[in-house]
């Protein structure tokens, strides 16, 4: 698919696509594990030590969330796409510094202004972000779908839709931050600017 012309958030190079293998690999080693809160809340110890900024800004951005059951998405997801790209680039992923996760969340609020006002406007911000990032958003779109699934008796989850939003909101940005941190490999051609 071609990128939009009108958009404030840009394409992805080559190098910084997290392949399916990388999500399918985390999301095995989180399905297999019997202690799943336990694991989520090392693993944000592990981010406080090698993501320092980026652990501050999805606590901070979670801890707003008053729902439980949006801020464990939240938490999960946070965990879940921050170790698929360790999985996908190990050394290769940078540190997220402040700056760079100000200037990541500007530009993505100036894309969904850009298209707030536009009624031919086909994509969502979502959606380049699904472009530039598939695999891992299809991982996020799964669980999201999940979260908000009815029960067995057709009953909708007992969540709130605004808090699912603002958690999925800041996990849009973390992929867009941590797609920005990733180095091009050894020998390739400098990327431009990601965003």
């Amino acid at each position: 698919m071609m990128w939009p012309a009108r958009s404030a958030i840009r394409p992805v190079p080559p190098h910084a696509v997290v392949p399916r293998e990388a999500v399918d690999a985390v999301e095995a080693d989180l399905d297999e594990n019997d202690d799943l809160e336990g694991h989520i809340a090392q693993s944000f110890r592990e981010l406080d030590t090698t993501q320092p900024a980026l652990s501050t800004f999805l606590r901070n951005d979670l801890d707003a969330v008053t729902d439980d059951t949006a801020s464990a998405l939240g938490q999960f997801l946070g965990v879940a796409v921050y170790r698929a790209f360790v999985e996908a680039f190990g050394a290769r992923l940078r540190s997220v510094d402040e700056g760079a996760l100000s200037s990541t969340r500007a530009t993505f609020e100036w894309d969904e202004e850009l298209r707030r006002g536009a009624a031919d406007e086909l994509l969502e911000s979502d959606d380049l972000v699904a472009i530039g990032q598939p695999h891992v958003m299809t991982f996020v779109r799964e669980q999201l779908d999940a979260a908000l699934e009815p029960d067995e008796d057709g009953d909708a989850p007992d969540v709130d839709l605004d808090a699912v939003a603002a958690v999925y909101r800041t996990i849009l940005i973390e992929i867009l931050a941590l797609g920005q941190a990733v180095s091009s490999p050894r020998g390739a051609a400098a990327p431009g600017l990601l965003m």
